[in-house]
């Protein structure tokens, strides 16, 4: 009789111990802006687009109604250090938007992918680009 109630005490015990133990994941996202002298630009706006990676879709998700883990939007403006930092419920390929307008004609920006991993805070570097020496059109910065 005390043997039997040992080994269920042990039981829920060591069930109670394991549930406890479990951490959820995170997937945090550190964006990096620089110039072309590797210099932080501050006031620069990003813009998280993320992909649908589970459907094995990667086209941008149109009308995507996307927020952070504390609701905000994923647009966020640069602080001092040239950063932003986001935080993900789960894995994602994102699309990564900045812009920047110094004035009308001499808007710069640029455009990277990052695959969200599991634990681990992914740092991306995004070197600015005057618009007219882009590969893109930076048509993304009017909208």
């Amino acid at each position: 009789m005390f043997r039997e109630n040992l080994c269920k005490f042990l039981l829920v015990f060591i069930l109670c111990f394991s549930a406890q133990c479990y951490k959820a994941p995170f997937f945090e996202l550190t964006i990096k802006v620089v110039d072309q002298d590797l210099d932080p630009v501050k006031n620069v706006s990003v813009q998280i687009v993320a992909t649908d990676v589970e459907a094995g879709n990667l086209d941008l998700i149109e009308n995507a109604d996307l927020t952070d883990l504390d609701g905000n939007d994923l647009v966020c403006e640069t602080n001092g250090s040239g950063e932003c930092q986001f935080s993900f419920e789960k894995k994602a390929f994102l699309t990564v938007l900045a812009c920047v307008n110094a004035d009308n004609n001499n808007a710069m920006c640029q455009e990277t992918y990052v695959y969200l991993k599991e634990d681990e805070n992914v740092i991306s570097t995004i070197m600015l680009v005057e618009y007219d020496q882009n590969d893109y059109n930076c048509s993304y910065c009017t909208e």
